[in-house]
């Protein structure tokens, strides 16, 4: 995969995340201090966000984050310090290792603009690139994507179909 950066076309470094793949492991350092393990297995959905600019993050994104805050764990990863204030405990500048696992990195100071949903399982099951680092989200999809995975609920065996009832 590539992207465009000021009107130049940049490779995509390392390990691409398909949809449905399992999403790997990652340490996360964030701006208060805490060391955070994402992309396993969690009690909520996890959403990966990597912006390349210390101003990418938009008041539409904002605003879908906030609204679903307390349903999911929504990280935003960064080279840079963000311009508009955000949860320090979900922010991230500690950025490289995720961006080549996750294949958006660009180069030690820039990552491509993403976002990745995680379910509970630890699977990948939205992902989106924009195809250059200027663009916008497409924040309908999204958010009708973010919210299909906070309310999916895992169809199982009904207690009396298990015991044989």
């Amino acid at each position: 995969m590539e992207t465009m950066v000021q009107g130049l076309l940049k490779p995509l470094l390392t390990k691409e995340r398909k949809i449905g793949a399992e999403a790997p492991a990652i340490s996360l350092r964030m701006l208060d201090g805490e060391t955070k393990i994402i992309g396993m297995l969690a009690t909520k959905v996890q959403v990966m966000i990597t912006l390349p600019f210390h101003n990418s993050l938009s008041e539409g994104l904002l605003d879908v984050i906030q609204k679903y805050q307390e349903q999911a764990f929504i990280y935003l990863l960064c080279a840079q310090a963000l311009e508009k204030s955000t949860n320090p405990a979900f922010t991230s500048s500690d950025f490289a290792e995720y961006a080549k696992k996750f294949g958006v990195y660009i180069d030690e100071t820039l990552c491509a603009k993403s976002i990745f949903i995680i379910n509970k399982d630890g699977q990948v099951i939205y992902k989106q690139i924009t195809s250059a680092v200027e663009d916008e989200f497409d924040l309908e999809i999204f958010e009708t994507k973010l919210d299909e995975a906070i309310h999916f609920k895992k169809k199982g065996h009904v207690h009396e179909n298990w015991m044989g009832a």
